[in-house]
């Protein structure tokens, strides 16, 4: 291979590290320079170039899996774990982008929609973090779905800038159409929170879950946080899972308060042989509700059904709920950082957004800040309003 091939080679996958690392983190508008990828995959000299540039950049999203994977599974398991799950998923993602670039440098406008389509839906959707579509909240404010549409012609205006007799000039029209729309996204003011979110730090949460004391312990706590927060008319969210296991003892804990206006809890359900049901449990003044049931718990982690104590994966829930009038949309953890559960939830038209995460095993990462960022994103780009709960 000659030395200026691998020059390039070498620019493009620093460069897709660098979107990828730039662009998910804190802040919601640098998400807007995840469709770039386009032109650094449609740039590359050969297919094994496109592959490295994409796995680079799905590498990067992803770079608080190591750390947070070893954390979560804790020190029974080996280190190396992580980043098996790191690396495996990555590659995983790259793949639809290695198979569909085209050698020939043609048909570009059924390559990106399908590996877009490859990389949102499952099976590959499971692991679909880092979907450049997800851009559209930042660029395309209250656009709703024409902002996704928005976000495929723009890389696709990059795809084919590089087929272009002038590239160079092409790609600069097309880079300051991006900029254009990252300034106007940036002046846009998202409509202020209808819910109350409230954090907390409760480590360990969820993995023990079957402890009663430390249950009660921490529903005390949370009991004693509500109190602070609570008004008739108000609503208030509580991270994944801080309630533990919602049995009836846990349930009457909280009656017995009787709080003013709207508690959501995150809570497990338990089902016989052994398997449970992460959800959000709402308590009002006429009772209890589970208003949510995740979609799509975290694979191997949580949702194992080959094993007897695996999280319930309701794939076919709307993932909306109406609660005091309101239609909620909402996600859960895992399910924040992933495409294909937003736009299901966002096509059933809610008012507002709700995510809760239990990220204990990720306050040391990138991982809660991606969520918080991709969860705003979401609700910029259909104009409503996002609450998300976080306990560290």
């Amino acid at each position: 291979m000659n030395r200026p091939l691998v020059e390039v080679q070498l620019a493009n996958v620093a460069t897709a590290a660098v979107i990828g690392y730039v662009g998910w983190g804190e802040h919601v508008v640098a998400l807007g320079l995840a469709p770039v990828i386009a032109y650094v995959w449609a740039q590359s000299p050969n297919r094994l170039g496109a592959g490295l540039a994409l796995f680079a950049y799905y590498a990067a999203i992803s770079r608080g899996l190591p750390h947070g994977t070893a954390v979560f599974f804790g020190p029974e398991a080996s280190p190396a774990w992580g980043w098996v799950f790191w690396l495996a998923s990555s590659l995983f993602l790259a793949l639809p982008w290695l198979i569909l670039w085209p050698a020939q440098r043609r048909g570009y406008w059924w390559r990106v929609p399908l590996a877009l389509l490859l990389v949102t839906l499952p099976p590959i959707g499971v692991f679909g973090w880092g979907n450049p579509l997800t851009a559209a909240g930042a660029l395309y404010p209250a656009m709703g779905w024409f902002g996704l549409l928005a976000v495929l012609a723009i890389m696709l205006a990059y795809c084919y800038a590089t087929t272009s007799a002038r590239p160079a000039r092409y790609a600069l029209m097309v880079h300051a159409a991006l900029a254009f729309a990252l300034v106007n996204g940036a002046m846009h003011t998202p409509p202020a929170a209808t819910v109350k979110a409230m954090d907390t730090k409760l480590p360990g949460v969820g993995i023990g879950q079957y402890d009663f004391a430390r249950t009660y312990a921490n529903n005390q706590q949370l009991i004693e946080q509500a109190r602070r927060e609570a008004a008739p008319g108000k609503t208030l969210l509580f991270p994944e899972t801080v309630a533990g296991l919602w049995l009836g003892g846990t349930a009457k804990l909280w009656q017995r308060e009787a709080l003013p206006g709207t508690i959501v809890l995150g809570a497990s359900l338990q089902h016989p042989g052994g398997d449970y049901t992460n959800a959000l449990v709402a308590l009002t003044n006429e009772g209890e509700q589970i208003i949510y049931r995740q979609r799509v718990p975290v694979p191997v982690g949580m949702w194992h059904p080959w094993a007897a104590d695996s999280a319930i994966a309701h794939w076919r829930d709307p993932g909306v709920t109406t609660l005091q009038g309101t239609r909620y949309g909402a996600l859960i953890c895992y399910e924040q950082l992933l495409a294909w559960p937003a736009l299901q939830t966002l096509w059933n038209r809610p008012q507002a957004l709700m995510g809760a995460s239990n990220d204990w095993w990720s306050a040391d990462t990138s991982i809660p800040a991606i969520q918080r960022s991709v969860m705003n994103a979401w609700g910029r780009l259909f104009g409503i309003p996002v609450a998300t709960a976080f306990n560290y």
